[in-house]
């Protein structure tokens, strides 16, 4: 699976498999070369734990990196990191 590629282990892959449904999975898949952006994105800004991120809420690697570029400008970074780092949630919030 591609998210090897961006430094998932087994374990975590293995995690996400089984938390998600088939379809939810095969939109992953389908949308790769965007969630390949969005991990890229989400590391180069920061953000230590992208598995974590992507098993609370895989929705946030299905919005163009357009966009999550724009609505983190609108907060200052430390806090972003901080928040995304320790509750997924927040991303609800600053929509």
């Amino acid at each position: 699976m591609f998210l090897k590629n961006n430094g998932f282990t087994d374990e975590e892959i293995d995690a996400i498999l089984n938390k998600y449904d088939s379809d939810t999975i095969d939109t992953l898949l389908l949308n790769q070369d965007n969630v390949d952006e969005v991990i890229t994105y989400l590391k180069d800004y920061g953000i230590k734990n992208i598995p974590k991120l992507m098993l609370e809420r895989i929705d946030i690697f299905y919005f163009p990196v357009s966009s999550i570029k724009k609505l983190f400008s609108q907060y200052e970074k430390d806090s972003v990191i901080n928040a995304l780092d320790h509750n997924s949630a927040i991303f609800d919030e600053m929509l």
